[in-house]
């Protein structure tokens, strides 16, 4: 008998052959570029380590100095740089002239900062930035215990909202915060919500940036009004350090134009 060959059929295997390879190699690429990422961040995270032991080393009687005032701020129970601010003048001007003289610790690269409550939905915003879902790789055994996300066009560092922020007035942490290239503190409801770690960077005349987040939530009639009632706290509580407010939802970024202009924003650090 003669068979007939189904040219079709063939041609339909040879292309799904085809299909399959061009994704088995892109799969390949996409392990050695994930590979390759990972092996720059441990090298980042081993150097951000090196560096801070060796900041340990180089200030050993400034660290002395802060420790001996952080702890003597506990005991008093002056747990933000508000309540110092209101309680002990004399303790918050020897904090701000003890950070002033911290150096900043050198990072390659763009790096950027979040800061804020987990209600802020600084997860979702992380993953939005990056454009995918991210696992955290810790820093370690270090003072500094953020957490890093790498991306194509910068690297993001969760800093964990604390109800203690004298943890934030360690030398460490400045000298941390000072090596960023971007800070952004994130809220939803109000200024308040941050303003303590916002005013403690103005005193320390460090830059960062506000993103109000979940505008999604906002009823759309009362955007306006709300986003004015934001800038009105931020002139009524006099915060020097701000540079841009940006208004998203890292949940649905495509539906407030502030998105976009944040991330060419922080994807460009010259500007």
């Amino acid at each position: 008998p003669i068979v007939q060959r189904d040219f079709a059929a063939e041609e339909r295997n040879h292309a799904l052959e085809a299909r399959n390879r061009e994704l088995a190699e892109q799969m390949y690429r996409n392990q050695i570029e994930q590979q390759k990422r990972n092996e720059e961040l441990i090298a980042q995270n081993n150097k951000l380590r090196e560096d801070i032991e060796r900041y340990q080393r180089e200030h050993e009687q400034q660290l002395k100095e802060m420790t001996k005032l952080l702890a003597e701020l506990k005991e008093k129970k002056l747990n933000s740089f508000e309540a110092i601010e209101a309680h002990d003048k004399k303790a918050k001007e020897a904090l701000i002239q003890l950070a002033k003289q911290a150096k900043p610790i050198g990072m390659e690269g763009n790096n950027i900062a979040l800061f804020g409550l987990t209600s802020t939905g600084k997860s979702t915003m992380l993953n939005s930035l990056l454009g995918e879902k991210k696992a955290a790789t810790g820093v370690g055994e270090t003072t500094v215990e953020v957490a890093s996300y790498p991306g194509r066009d910068f690297i993001l560092w969760d800093i964990p909202g604390r109800n203690d922020e004298l943890s934030y007035m360690s030398l460490q942490y400045i000298s941390f915060f000072k090596g960023l290239t971007r800070r952004l503190i994130l809220i939803q409801h109000t200024v308040k919500e941050n303003s303590s770690i916002m005013k403690l960077l103005d005193a320390i005349e460090i830059e960062y940036d506000i993103v109000v987040n979940k505008m999604d939530r906002v009823e759309e009639e009362e955007r306006a009004e709300f986003c004015d009632q934001i800038r009105k706290e931020i002139a009524k509580i006099g915060l020097k350090s701000v540079g841009h407010v940006f208004f998203v939802s890292a949940k649905y970024p495509a539906q407030f134009p502030d998105w976009l202009q944040m991330v060419n924003y922080l994807k460009h650090p010259q500007t």
